[in-house]
């Protein structure tokens, strides 16, 4: 409607004025709920085909009132016509701004397929019903080149700093089959990854044959499905408590400032320069107190993820990455030594994008229970159920010992003298010191005599022979066990302890070194798996030389299963060992005195969820 100089026009720019006092009013309602409600609430259904991505993107007539300066009729309607020419107009603004992306940030072209005005009422939109009529526009996406792994969703309505707090609703979905859902604010990024040869073309028109996909689909990704989410994993051991956080880079970018020059990307250097101010972070915001006493947290991992699900299976090599569907990794450490009792973690960091923390607490070898901190309950206390710890150690019999020599040293030194006083006897030339010398004699070997059984010191025989070493076998066994068990210590002065029970001096470092070895898994980027089970698989007794004490030595082979929980997931190897051992049996017991390991081998690996 024109502006005027006669009465018509001056109502018309009455009529102006009402509209915007309107819009004026309702944007003055709106801001203080912006925190909970935006003002511009969208929905985009994606659908990735092989021949493109179909967006169906809705909107509600209020958005269009909402960007540009429109008027409405004497009758308070925005007329039909209008409402169409501006959606038109809309579309490109829509296509600059609903950006999809692979996964090297790299955009799809888009274009408007049709606009739906079905929902638009000819007489034109009251002012009053601007929410309850929408517009539904069809664009398509093409690929730029083969068909793309990962799908990233992201909307940038209003520009770097938006006058409108803006929402969209995404329902993503492949072949038809819907795989992920995400509500995205401003600058928000969405990823979801997709698999052209699994067949969701035929899942989408099966439901059970759908439900089975997704739940292997689940399986496959480990648990990690969304890539707009933020998750929470504690997990309480023996010797610490971590936590692990596994938060979207453009989300923990609201949580705090980072520094990047790319609006798009982020290098290698800028993600190892984060390190201090993500500590201090979660330092403000994640305390933990473990038997009632406040632990401070090291920062024991910090790694900027791509969309690829390998590089949770694995430690992934440092590279850029791109920020619309990169992830944030933090490990926190917070040691313990012990078998905690108690454990009260407080969360106290909530946003508009964030109102509540899910996070899954693992507890020792299967415990698990899911919590939800929110600003009412930003505290939970986790007790420990039972009692846990490292595995007992098996007693082991003392060796028995080879029958010493006694030596009469007293006896010996007796007869000595008895000796020198016959030898005076029989060199003295008065009868009164022969007598004498005789009687010395005769007295001191007769005391040799009595003191005989006390007087003698036992003495290592040399020429005895060490008794027969009885259930060899059964003995080695207990001696492995224990051998094995010190490494249920992460303190490698507590796993030096143990050993010592178990394995001679010198052989200490290496022993330790070459079971650490085995235990360490290199896709993990060194990390040291706990011990699940070891069981031997044969023992063959060999001839042993113990130098007169007992020994013997075996040729064991035998496997080692090991696990490494991160992300909450497992990674479950097991290795098989063949080694040869020489056991002595020591004044202090029973010591591994000998080893050469003969082979090594994986046998099995395995990457799952703990049920």
């Amino acid at each position: 409607m024109k502006l005027g100089r006669d009465n018509a026009g001056r109502r018309g720019a009455l009529f102006s004025a009402r509209t915007w006092l309107w819009t004026l009013l309702l944007l003055a309602c709106w801001a203080p709920a912006a925190r909970a409600h935006p003002v511009s609430l969208t929905v985009a259904l994606v659908n990735a085909r092989e021949d493109g991505v179909v967006v169906d993107f809705s909107m509600m007539v209020e958005d269009l009132i909402l960007y540009y300066w429109m008027e409405t009729g004497d009758d308070f309607r925005f007329p039909q016509a209008d409402l169409k020419a501006r959606a038109r107009g809309h579309a490109e603004f829509l296509l600059r701004h609903l950006q999809l992306m692979d996964r090297d940030g790299n955009r799809f072209e888009g274009s408007l397929v049709d606009i739906d005005f079905s929902d638009l009422p000819e007489e034109g939109v009251h002012i009053d019903e601007l929410m309850a009529h929408s517009l539904v526009y069809r664009f398509t996406y093409a690929y730029s080149g083969e068909l793309p792994d990962f799908l990233t969703v992201a909307q940038n309505f209003g520009g770097d700093e938006p006058a409108v707090p803006a929402e969209m609703r995404v329902r993503l979905f492949h072949h038809g089959v819907l795989m992920d859902t995400a509500t995205l604010a401003h600058g928000n990024a969405h990823t979801t990854r997709l698999d052209w040869g699994a067949g969701w073309e035929r899942a989408a028109d099966n439901l059970e044959e759908a439900r089975a996909r997704l739940r292997q689909r689940r399986e496959e990704t480990l648990g990690i499905t969304s890539y707009s989410s933020v998750y929470s994993f504690v997990y309480v051991t023996d010797t610490e408590v971590r936590h692990e956080v596994l938060v979207p880079l453009l989300t923990l970018e609201t949580w705090l400032p980072l520094e990047r020059e790319n609006p798009e990307r982020m290098t290698v250097s800028e993600q190892r320069a984060t390190a201090g101010d993500i500590l201090e972070f979660f330092r403000r915001h994640n305390r933990m107190e473990i038997d009632g006493e406040p632990v401070e947290p090291a920062l024991d991992r910090l790694q900027f993820f791509g969309p690829e699900i390998q590089d949770f299976a694995r430690r992934a090599p440092e590279r850029d990455v791109t920020v619309f569907s990169a992830r944030v990794g933090v490990i926190l450490s917070f040691p313990t030594g012990r078998s905690p009792e108690t454990v009260a973690m407080r969360w106290d960091h909530f946003t508009e994008t964030m109102p509540r923390l899910r996070s899954v607490f693992y507890y020792f070898e299967d415990g698990l229970q899911g919590v939800e901190f929110t600003p009412a309950r930003a505290e939970f206390v986790w007790e420990n159920p039972g009692g846990r710890g490292p595995a007992e150690l098996l007693d082991v019999p003392l060796p028995e010992r080879v029958p010493p020599m006694r030596l009469p040293v007293f006896s010996i030194v007796l007869i000595g003298m008895g000796v020198a006083g016959g030898i005076g006897w029989w060199r003295a030339d008065r009868r009164g010191v022969r007598l004498g010398c005789a009687a010395a004699a005769v007295a001191l070997v007769l005391a040799a005599a009595l003191i005989h059984p006390r007087g003698s010191v036992p003495l290592e025989n040399p020429l005895a022979r060490p008794p027969p070493v009885e259930n060899g076998e059964a003995l080695f066994a207990k001696l492995h066990h224990n051998l094995y068990r010190a490494f249920d210590h992460r303190r490698e002065d507590r796993i030096y302890d143990v050993l010592a029970a178990t394995v001679a001096g010198p052989l200490l470092e290496e022993i330790y070194l070459q079971i650490r070895r085995g235990l360490v898994m290199e896709e993990q980027g060194g990390a040291v798996s706990r011990i699940r089970s070891m069981e031997l698989k044969e023992v063959n007794p060999l001839p042993g030389n113990g130098a007169g004490r007992p020994a013997f030595s075996v040729r064991a082979d035998w496997t080692v299963t090991g696990t490494v929980e991160h992300w909450g997931h497992f990674h479950t190897r097991t290795n098989r060992h063949q080694a040869r051992f020489d056991l002595t049996g020591l004044e202090e017991g029973w010591r591994i005195t000998g080893f050469e390991p003969l082979a090594e081998e994986r046998v099995g690996l395995q990457i799952g969820l703990r049920r």
